[in-house]
């Protein structure tokens, strides 16, 4: 049988256990200084449409959902279009989306390797064989939102504009032309972002990307 002062210290440590509990779940809401909790930042490739004034005024996530900016809108000097881009936002859950930067990356649409035209000394020839293919560095390559995203590393001195593009070799077969500009070196490591649209139709689909190894290829 019980004593009343063994009840009395259960109770006592259960009355302490539900504090213990209750504070915690207070503290997940703000931090020592009672503010308000401030959501995650996530960094994330999606898709914004401006308004005819340049500014972002919604986004779609690669899983679907649409967004519209609760705040920071940012002016993308692109009027009235949708564009790739590289964000970082907060979401609170309530649908409010806030922008802290957005940033545009190459996006573009594949084409035949045959029907791509290479200007050398100004003159253009269409031979496959010459196409561009200056090594990267391959981060990673992945596949969302009805895109082929590619995180690669270049190699690079600041020193000229970087050419991109995306070619059909054969059918579901793709792969990234890279053209370096002659003046530019390989002093440090720049990290790029870029998007393929994904064909429609095409259940599987193979990329390769040059690197300074070899061919480095994936297959989706």
């Amino acid at each position: 049988m019980l004593t009343l002062s063994v009840i009395m210290r259960k109770l006592l440590t259960n009355i302490l256990c539900m504090a213990l509990v209750a504070c915690l779940a207070t503290c997940s809401d703000g931090d020592d200084d009672g503010n308000e909790y401030v959501p995650p930042y996530v960094t994330d490739l999606l898709v914004a449409t401006t308004d005819a004034n340049g500014m972002v005024q919604s986004v779609c996530l690669d899983d679907g959902t649409i967004h519209h900016v609760a705040s920071q809108q940012v002016d993308l000097e692109w009027e009235d279009t949708l564009l790739r881009c590289m964000a970082v936002y907060t979401y609170d859950g309530d649908k409010n989306l806030k922008l802290s930067s957005i940033r545009p990356i190459f996006c573009s649409k594949p084409y035949p390797a045959t029907s791509i035209y290479v200007v050398i000394d100004g003159k253009a020839y269409q031979d496959v064989s010459l196409l561009p293919r200056d090594p990267m560095k391959v981060v990673s390559m992945w596949k969302s939102g009805g895109y082929i995203n590619l995180h690669l590393g270049l190699m690079t001195t600041d020193n000229g504009v970087h050419q991109y593009a995306f070619c059909e070799d054969s059918v579901g077969h793709y792969s990234l032309l890279h053209q370096r500009p002659a003046n530019d070196g390989s002093a440090y490591t720049e990290h790029v972002y870029l998007s393929m649209p994904l064909p429609e139709k095409q259940i599987q689909v193979t990329f390769t990307v040059k690197t300074y190894e070899g061919d480095y290829t994936q297959t989706f």
